[in-house]
């Protein structure tokens, strides 16, 4: 057997010279899975994650969403110590990003990203993490800051998250700023521009 489905990935990016040692890069994604046919979830290969170096850099990979279901409370109450990658069949994701030369081969960042991942359909014991109504009060947002080292041949890249919103926190301890720390932030190293 085989599995059947469409998957639907959109993304727009937009690049703005500010002078001639600056620019803005932004990104907008939506990206959908269907499954149909004999298969009732996206293969597992297929499905959507978010977090990480080249997503919302100030939350580890795959941590977030999806929607705004908790899966640290859910291993609390199950006992279990197995943490799961969160993953989706639906992804909205957008990134801001100021880029100055600083000197010589080194730039630097300014950083916002926003996102998160939803499940198609509610499941059981995965509360709040379809895809609703309410999905804008499930965005999680991230800023930060980096360098990186254009060698030419390649770019080297630094930078420091920090979780602004955090959508698997209860309601009313979803905005995280004022825990802003550098024990709360996210270092990631990458290869290339983010996007």
């Amino acid at each position: 057997t085989f599995d059947q489905y469409v998957k639907l990935e959109n993304e727009i990016r937009f690049f703005h010279k500010l002078g001639p040692s600056s620019k803005i890069a932004t990104r907008f994604m939506v990206d959908l899975g269907l499954p149909y046919g004999n298969s009732t979830i996206l293969p597992y290969t297929q499905q959507f994650f978010i977090g990480g170096p080249n997503s919302l850099r100030g939350f580890q990979a795959r941590t977030i969403g999806p929607g705004g279901y908790n899966f640290r409370t859910s291993l609390a109450a199950s006992g279990t110590q197995w943490l799961p990658d969160e993953s989706g069949d639906i992804k909205i994701e957008a990134n801001v990003e100021y880029r100055p030369k600083l000197f010589s081969i080194v730039e630097g960042a300014l950083f916002v990203d926003a996102g998160n991942i939803w499940l198609l359909h509610s499941e059981p014991g995965l509360p709040n993490a379809a895809f609703g109504k309410n999905f804008l009060h499930q965005i999680a947002v991230d800023a930060g800051f980096g360098l990186r080292f254009n060698l030419s041949v390649l770019v080297l890249r630094t930078d420091l998250g920090f979780p602004l919103i955090n959508p698997s926190l209860p309601v009313g301890q979803r905005n995280v700023v004022n825990n802003l720390s550098f024990g709360n932030s996210v270092f990631n190293l990458g290869i290339g521009y983010p996007f």
